[in-house]
């Protein structure tokens, strides 16, 4: 493409071009890369590349442009998960407010540092967001992720979910998940049940999986690890980065059914 350009060009612009064209190309990999870190749909990569030009217009229009003023727009993309932290850390000394302490506890949480995830945002539990439902789901998750699994059922119990069908079913997850860590096997088998087919996601097949295994139903196990297999595989490439995790495991579970 670059090369039939320069046929349309001044002859003095030629040589500019030679400049240009490697900065190009240095763009269109700067874009795969944030198509690939900010889980966009992996047929961007395809265009950016089979039409350099177009299709990195196309990107920035459609993908980076809408949000390119948030500082958790393109660049986060591209920064390593330390300096995103660190960027979460200055907003919320520059501006104490319950969105720049969650986000901060969402990095954190995300980096495995669940113990300082749990301490940033159970503060927003003080103030005029202590019934927030977001907020009450945010700190249960880190409560779960610390063992403290009735401290977490405790807080789902307080979330109004009537406006939001969507945190309905991830509190629904989230309530089965500590339901199973407190062995109570019943109570959880509902709760996944219930939301198994509107959850989007396998993280309650996975639940279901794990409750029929505790409770010697290692048939209906096996089928339901071999179901999170068979979607992985002829699902989008977005739904396999996000699923990944649930996939390894189930496969790992199959693996050791054959030893």
């Amino acid at each position: 493409m670059l090369r039939g350009l320069s046929s349309l060009l001044p002859a003095g612009m030629a040589p500019a071009l030679a400049y240009i064209g490697p900065l190009l190309w240095i763009l269109q990999i700067a874009l795969a890369i944030h198509v690939y870190r900010t889980g966009r749909p992996f047929w961007w990569i395809w265009l950016l590349f089979a039409v350099p030009v177009v299709g990195g217009v196309a990107y920035l229009l459609i993908e980076v442009m809408p949000d390119v003023r948030s500082p958790r727009g393109f660049f986060a993309g591209l920064k390593p998960r330390k300096w995103r932290i660190a960027d979460r850390r200055a907003e919320l000394e520059e501006s104490e407010t319950v969105e720049n302490r969650l986000s901060l506890a969402e990095e954190l949480f995300a980096a495995g540092e669940v113990q300082e995830a749990h301490d940033v945002a159970v503060e927003c539990l003080h103030g005029v967001f202590k019934d927030d439902p977001r907020t009450l789901f945010d700190v249960a998750t880190y409560q779960y992720g610390l063992g403290r699994c009735a401290d977490a059922l405790a807080l789902l119990a307080k979330v109004n979910t009537r406006a939001d069908r969507m945190l309905a079913l991830k509190v629904e997850c989230l309530r089965g998940d500590c339901l199973r860590e407190l062995k109570q096997f019943a109570e959880a088998e509902v709760a996944y049940e219930g939301i198994v087919g509107r959850y989007i996601g396998e993280a309650p097949r996975v639940g279901l999986a794990a409750v029929y295994e505790n409770t010697e139903r290692l048939d209906q196990a096996v089928a339901l690890w071999t179901e999170i297999r068979h979607r992985y595989r002829r699902a989008s490439s977005a739904w396999r980065r996000t699923e990944k995790q649930w996939y390894r495991l189930a496969t790992a579970k199959l693996d050791a059914q054959k030893r």
